[in-house]
């Protein structure tokens, strides 16, 4: 196990985009599985097989106490808010464009600054919230004119996808001062199974994997599991090695790896108008962050 109180950033930044490359590996499993499975499916799936070597590894972490959590509600709420997050994000991989998807993601931080009034009342400055404004305006530059060619709902699930992963990421924070990231996660993907299928039973049920091409994918099942073992390590290991401001402007790199998955797998097409929005997105998020080094 690594000292705590060593930190190194050029450790920690690779862990972050090991992380970001496995991200985009799922998203491009998940968009390859949903016309032949459900998106619940597919999560239930993901939840189940990613517990395994999550389990071994808080045991061998921890020991006989690898289950003990101290904070109960801010695990609930993580777990509330990272399960709708990742559901939102499946669902608006498989309805858009991975390019877009992510780029409307990046509106994560717009979304804590808006959240950070609402829930802890706190002070936001002129300039930051011109920098939400912009972030916004970055928003509809990607979606508008809403032509027939963009699904809506599935630029909703991103934004909500968003919406989610700001909210769990507060949480997370706030959990990850009592609790080690591995006996919540263990929590987390435990809860993840259990609603994602009941949500199965309600939505077609796994009657696709009875077939042949249902026995085959279960491979393909088990291979998504274990990459999100290895996404939420990745993830947690990048902010023991190296702080949070350090790795926050590694996330843009999600742009670039979106567009080279999309254009090379999915034959995404990128537009000037995506270019010009996804540039406002990440000016005003970078400018919230920045902002925000100032006032810590």
């Amino acid at each position: 196990m690594p000292d705590l109180t060593l930190k190194n950033n050029k450790v920690g930044g690779l862990y972050l985009i090991a992380e970001i490359f496995v991200t985009f590996v799922l998203a491009s499993i998940v968009k390859t599985l949903q016309p032949d499975f459900s998106v619940f499916l597919i999560l239930f799936f993901r939840y189940v097989f990613c517990l395994p070597l999550l389990v071994a590894y808080a045991i061998y972490t921890r020991g006989p106490n690898f289950l003990k959590i101290k904070n109960i509600k801010g695990l609930v709420l993580r777990s509330s808010f990272g399960f709708l997050g990742l559901l939102t994000w499946f669902l608006a991989i498989t309805k858009i464009d991975i390019s877009l998807a992510t780029a409307l993601l990046m509106t994560m931080p717009i979304f804590i600054t808006g959240l950070s009034v609402v829930i802890a009342k706190e002070q936001v400055g002129v300039r930051r919230l011109g920098s939400v404004i912009l972030g916004f305006f970055g928003v509809l530059v990607l979606l508008l004119p809403i032509t027939p060619e963009l699904n809506i709902w599935g630029a909703i699930f991103a934004l909500l996808g968003a919406l989610f992963a700001a909210l769990m990421f507060v949480y997370l924070r706030i959990l990850g001062r009592s609790d080690p990231p591995a006996s919540t996660a263990i929590w987390y993907n435990s809860v993840g199974v259990v609603l994602a299928g009941i949500l199965t039973h309600i939505y077609g049920g796994f009657t696709p994997l009875i077939n042949l091409e249902g026995s085959q994918a279960i491979y393909v099942f088990i291979t998504l599991g274990v990459l999100a073992s290895f996404q939420q390590f990745f993830l947690a290991q990048s902010h023991m090695y190296a702080e949070a401001s350090v790795l926050a402007p590694l996330h843009y790199l999600s742009i670039p790896f979106a567009v080279c998955v999309g254009i090379l797998f999915f034959g995404e097409i990128i537009t000037v108008k995506f270019l010009i929005g996804t540039s406002i997105i990440i000016a005003s998020t970078y400018y919230i962050f920045l902002r925000e080094q100032v006032h810590n």
